[in-house]
């Protein structure tokens, strides 16, 4: 509506043209509207009397508000906003065929004075309270009311249309995001050469605008090499390998198995598998398609996180979009991608979001609670960052105290950025008091048991078995350490020099150092997570590069060679993720169980299988399977549990040569219906075979899945005739009581209804047994019972981030600002 002349119900008495007669028949402003919306209700009244009021777009005016902003001081008016919102009130309850009651308007400024709150802005709402307050004043509506015509012309085709104010929310949302494309899009020009300003691109005096920017070229590639390297994962199976367990099934199982306490443990589960869930709506909540897109957009996700962290320290397209690029790189030969490590591919791309927020805060000079958005977002980065690798808020909180001792007026920013993800996390507490050890570690530790301890190899990168050759490590880390040393030694400072050396050495000591422990961890053990040490020293081996091109008073032939040789080890990375692809631990495969075996788990009797493998070189491997693992999550207890005791011992059954009697009795008290066992010698599967209640079912030549016969359930009804199995996930009706036994590690949290009737623990039993009482029948649901609570809470903190980080409503200091920018 601005290119063309229009009419509109009225506008600002700034710039305002008015014939003397309209003026004179009008009976010009109306008093009881001292300073603002006067010419709203000027335009409405004169629309109503059949004038016509039109914008004119050629002629041009700039309009301070100077009232409004607060630049002028008025003696009439102590708060501008008390002032205009008075106005507006007393305008919309005079004018137009239908007056507002005032009862609602004032409502209506109830709402809005909270709203002024949760925007962080008390004086706001206060001055909002003071306007519902005074608008009837002196009849000033009555007094409005009367300059209204008899027979008034309809102006509701000028009133604004319904839902307006939500477009011009989205119009802004529209603005906000071509802002952030333009960076994507537009050439900077501060990073224009004087060879690109002497090209032909110059003749004539025109700059031709780039098809192609630094970063949509980077992106472009990556989204190029992703899919060429995605093609080793296409398949019927499932993705997983490494640190990465199978995704859950659908989103209501990742959603279940969320909001569910780990057995066993106190405290809410690990708050990462929440995140999972949710951001399975992307995938229109299937997992496995999430999984699929992690793996191959991690590397994108992580270059772009660092481009535009460069882009905050004032870096130059081209430059920025070099060291993201080989970021990228690193991630991909570190083997965070093809090894399935979450934690590393996580923190690849929350650490440089991290670090680009703490940067806009220390720049930040905002008064008041607007001073508040930025660290919301840092807080925001370090919660995620938090729930992937816990030991990163006590990173940050030393470096927050040190901020502090030496700007102690930067407290408020620090106490959001730590008190927020530490009150997030705070249900997950027990589980670090329980095992100290998982501060350490990364998502589902105990997905990769025998995870490897650092080397030598560890100064190329070799880190986590990628697939890659470890040529390809050797190259891009040696050209890496080159470019980094010789921009260290370019530095004029020495003091720079030694910050350099010590962002390099602390993490790269301290990650080879806690990789050689073997933490406790529920009941298993794991090693410190070495890819988040591996990332922080990638990072401080870029650093010095960055400084050297912010002004160390290197040559342009100099900078050129270095940016060149990152560029193509970055290409190198990139290049050998397109051939190999996934030829590491992630790959696409299908359940090693044969199909009548999963049939069994899946169904009602929900009974577990123990797989056992004899290796070649005597070692003895074994896990335990169910419909619930492994999947995601599962790595963050012990699969055995408390029965882990009774599960080695029927393992050594198994692989001892004699099998008692009881053998498929012990099974059947643990709920495991199939025993799969590969690598066993004839005279081993002949002993076993000589148990009664076992079956045989060879699946090759090394393969052989043993069937418990009756093939028991993890919840067994108890009754005179002993124990029978739930088989269609139904109980019928007896005339006696009976008891309903779960094969289920002890926890008081357990749960279960028979028909809708919640069932009574049976008390002081050493077992998980429940009363069923005589004549209850019906479908059988158990569990432990949902951390409703936790979730409740985790809620609240996020609503309380989101109002932290979103605009504070700041009246004429925010305009002022707004056009000072």
């Amino acid at each position: 509506g601005q290119d063309q002349p229009r009419e509109v119900l009225g506008g600002s008495t700034a710039g305002l043209l008015i014939r003397g007669a309209a003026w004179r028949h009008l009976g010009g402003l109306a008093p009881q509207l001292p300073l603002h919306r006067d010419g709203v209700d000027l335009g409405w009244r004169a629309n109503e009397t059949g004038m016509r009021v039109i914008t004119w777009p050629e002629a041009i005016l700039t309009h301070r508000q100077a009232g409004m902003t607060g630049q002028r001081v008025s003696a009439l008016e102590p708060d501008p906003h008390e002032g205009d919102r008075m106005a507006a009130l007393r305008v919309v309850a005079a004018r137009g065929p239908r007056p507002r009651n005032t009862t609602s308007l004032r409502a209506e400024s109830w709402l809005r004075a909270l709203g002024f709150l949760l925007l962080k802005s008390p004086r706001l709402a206060k001055a909002e309270l003071r306007a519902a307050r005074r608008f009837t004043e002196a009849s000033a509506v009555a007094d409005l009311r009367k300059g209204t015509p008899d027979n008034p012309r309809d102006v509701a085709a000028l009133l604004p249309v319904k839902f307006w104010a939500l477009r011009a929310a989205l119009d802004r949302l529209g603005s906000g995001i071509a802002e952030r494309y333009r960076d994507f899009a537009s050439q900077d020009e501060s990073e224009l050469s004087i060879d690109d300003m002497t090209g032909d691109d110059f003749s004539g005096g025109m700059a031709r605008r780039r098809v192609f920017t630094p970063l949509a070229m980077l992106t472009l590639t990556l989204i190029v090499v992703a899919v060429v390297a995605a093609r080793t994962l296409l398949g019927t199976g499932s993705i997983f390998g490494g640190g990465l367990l199978p995704a859950p099934r659908d989103f209501a199982a990742a959603w279940h198995q969320a909001i569910t306490p780990d057995v066993g443990v106190a405290g809410a589960a690990a708050p990462w598998q929440l995140v999972g869930a949710l951001l399975s709506w992307v995938t229109f909540g299937n997992p496995q398609t999430l999984v699929l897109l992690a793996l191959t957009l991690a590397p994108v996700l992580a270059a772009l996180s660092a481009h535009f962290f460069l882009r905050r320290l004032a870096l130059g397209q081209a430059t920025s979009a070099v060291l993201a690029a080989t970021w990228a790189g690193a991630t991909l030969l570190l083997g965070l991608v093809t090894a399935g490590d979450i934690g590393g591919m996580a923190l690849a791309i929350i650490l440089p979001n991290l670090a680009r927020t703490i940067v806009k805060v220390a720049q930040d000079d905002s008064p008041g609670a607007e001073r508040l958005r930025a660290p919301a977002a840092a807080a925001f980065w370090l919660l995620l960052g938090a729930i992937a690798w816990p030991l990163l808020w006590f990173l940050v909180l030393l470096g927050g105290v040190g901020w502090v001792v030496r700007q102690r007026y930067r407290w408020p920013e620090v106490v959001v950025i730590l008190v927020v993800p530490a009150a997030f996390l705070a249900p997950w507490t027990p589980a670090f008091l329980a095992a100290p050890g998982r501060l350490l570690t990364g998502p589902d530790p105990l997905a990769w048991p025998a995870f490897p301890q650092a080397s030598l190899a560890m100064f190329a990168g070799r880190i986590l078995p990628s697939g890659f050759p470890a040529w390809g490590n050797i190259a891009f880390f040696v050209v890496l350490g080159l470019a980094a040393a010789y921009a260290t030694f370019r530095l004029s400072s020495t003091r720079r020099r030694i910050l350099v050396f010590a962002l390099v050495g602390v993490p790269l000591v301290a990650g080879a150092l806690l990789s050689r422990i073997a933490v406790p961890v529920a009941g298993g053990e794991a090693r410190a997570l070495l890819s988040a040490w591996a990332l922080l020293t990638v990072a401080a081996l870029l650093t010095p590069i960055g400084l050297l091109r912010l002004g160390e008073g290197a040559l342009a032939l100099d900078r050129r060679i270095v940016l060149t040789s990152l560029t193509a080890v970055a290409m190198l990375a990139f290049g050998l993720w397109a051939f190999f692809g996934f030829s590491g631990p992630v790959d696409n495969r299908p359940s090693a169980l044969p199909g009548f075996a999963q049939d069994v788990i899946a169904s009602p009797r929900q009974s577990r299988a123990l797989m056992i493998e004899n290796h070649d070189d005597g070692r003895l491997t074994w896990n335990v399977v169910d419909a619930t693992q492994p999947r995601w999550g599962t790595g963050e207890r012990n699969p055995a549990g408390a029965f882990k005791d009774s599960y080695a011992e029927l393992v050594q059954f198994f692989s001892g040569g004699d099998a008692p009697e009881d053998l498929a009795d012990r099974l059947t008290a643990v709920g495991i219906g199939h025993v799969w066992t590969r690598g066993f010698s004839a005279e081993q599967l002949a002993a076993i075979g000589n148990a009664a209640g076992l079956t045989s079912n060879p699946s090759d030549d090394v393969t052989v899945v043993w069937t418990v016969v009756g093939l028991p359930s993890r919840v067994m009804v108890v009754g005179e005739e002993g124990a029978a199995p739930i088989v269609a996930g139904e109980i019928e009706a007896a005339d006696t009581p009976r008891h309903l036994r779960l094969a289920e590690v002890d926890d008081g949290r357990w749960q279960v209804t028979v028909g809708g009737t919640r069932l009574a623990r049976v008390a002081g039993d050493s077992g998980v047994t429940f009363v069923l009482p005589a004549g209850v029948f019906g479908a059988v649901n158990w569990g432990l019972s949902p951390s409703n609570g936790v979730l409740a809470w985790q809620v609240i903190v996020i609503v309380l981030l989101i109002g932290l980080a979103a605009p504070t409503a700041g009246g004429g200091s925010s305009a002022r600002r707004g056009m000072e920018d």
